[in-house]
């Protein structure tokens, strides 16, 4: 069984560099700015395999460095937790939600009502593309 809860930053490190950039020393996935964010962590049997990071402004929330355990990928987890980030969103009074999301994941997001946009970038070896959504 799962759930969804409210984690410090540095719960959310190890997941980070172990999904997103094993190549890369581990400081690199530290955020600056990770102390200002809401960090979500979803457990399965008590087990954190699911972290993404939450920074609101004004009226819009980005969610970034979503990351799940290679092991429990494509079982829905992912899903979950998005589904709880755009709720929690909403709740937070926010109207827009935004990621950049790595190219290979658009198909992912698309499946919740992102759209892509024309901003793209390259960063530590992947493509990304900002992805948005009204609330």
């Amino acid at each position: 069984m799962s759930h969804i809860e409210q984690i410090p930053p540095y719960l959310t490190w190890k997941i980070r560099h172990k999904v997103m950039y094993p190549e890369l020393d581990f400081e690199k996935v530290i955020l600056p700015n990770d102390d200002d964010g809401v960090h979500l962590g979803l457990f399965d049997e008590n087990k954190l395999i699911t972290v993404v990071s939450l920074f609101k402004t004004d009226t819009s929330m980005q969610f970034r460095k979503f990351a799940t355990l290679s092991e429990y990928q494509h079982k829905g987890y992912g899903s979950e937790i998005l589904q709880y980030l755009l709720e929690y969103s909403k709740n937070e009074g926010c109207d827009h939600i935004w990621c950049n999301a790595r190219r290979s994941a658009t198909a992912f997001y698309s499946k919740f009502g992102f759209i892509g946009t024309d901003k793209t970038s390259f960063a530590n070896g992947h493509e990304y593309m900002v992805m948005e959504r009204a609330l």
